[in-house]
């Protein structure tokens, strides 16, 4: 099947599943897996979601934010989060990635036990590769057509969460110059951020910041916090039902026009347009 959310390209594919009763309260078990082609449309923001999920980054970068730390993935990475707690991800332009979402018997708190061990929901080791062939031959298994059993599915998962608990060969560097710049911004869009303000937090002068950053995110830091803006803008349209000139003083507008302007610039529609189409899906 298709995703339809925005910024998926067409040649994406996803997979949903049913978990049977049996498999339900016995066992580990599938809900979701695909594989992703990204424009950075792409982004998701969830307050909780009831599964446990595996990214393998197969080429291109994405911006995570997970329990109140920021983190810039890249091609060869893998992310484990258990979705109940809040989380955000935002694809870059030619984002690739295959993913698995799954649930059932102790995958939370596997998943957490899993990522306390590593320090992180990230992980950087040499046997990755075997995370993303995993979860990209199941893709392709069921992109052909493809069935399974309830034991399959739990073989799978166990063996992607044993992948996971191994060892790891390389220590992660948990907050990269980068990671820090992400996090500060993430926590102060809504006010006028400088270029020489985050080039101070990096300890750099301001042209090599500005250099570094559009290299290893796509944007210029200007750019970047006005994206931010507008993504925040974008979910509490769908999913608050507070007014344009709330959301737009919560972004970091004092004018609502200014707003407006800059939202119909960004998306091709006026906030309050914008906001009928995605409650029309």
């Amino acid at each position: 099947m298709k995703s339809v959310d925005p910024g998926i390209l067409s040649h994406s594919e996803c997979f949903a599943f049913q978990p049977s009763e049996v498999a339900a309260k016995n066992m580990k078990y599938l809900t979701w897996c695909g594989h992703y082609f990204c424009t950075d449309s792409y982004f998701m923001e969830r307050e909780t979601y009831p599964y446990v999920l595996v990214i393998f980054v197969r080429d291109g970068n994405m911006d995570v934010r997970y329990n109140g730390k920021n983190y810039l993935i890249g091609k060869g990475d893998v992310l484990l989060i258990d979705c109940v707690n809040p989380h955000y991800y935002r694809a870059h332009n030619g984002l690739e990635f295959l993913y698995v979402h799954f649930d059932g018997v102790c995958s939370h708190e596997v998943a957490e036990l899993i990522i306390q061990n590593n320090n992180s929901p990230v992980f950087r080791r040499s046997h990755n590769l075997k995370v993303g062939q995993e979860i990209f031959d199941f893709v392709q298994f069921f992109s052909k057509g493809g069935m399974t059993n309830i034991f399959q599915e739990a073989f799978h998962i166990e063996r992607l969460l044993y992948l996971l608990s191994c060892e790891a060969e390389e220590k992660i560097i948990e907050v990269s110059p980068m990671e820090k710049i992400i996090t500060y911004i993430h926590e102060n869009f809504t006010r006028t951020i400088t270029v020489d303000e985050l080039a101070d937090l990096a300890a750099v002068s301001p042209s090599h910041l500005a250099h570094t950053f559009k290299k290893q995110t796509g944007y210029a830091p200007v750019e970047y916090v006005l994206k931010m803006r507008m993504e925040r803008a974008m979910m509490l349209l769908t999913h608050s039902s507070k007014t344009i000139s709330e959301i737009s003083e919560e972004v970091g507008y004092d004018s609502v026009n200014a707003f407006i302007k800059i939202f119909k610039r960004k998306t091709s529609y006026p906030p309050s347009i914008w906001r009928k189409l995605q409650k029309s899906k």
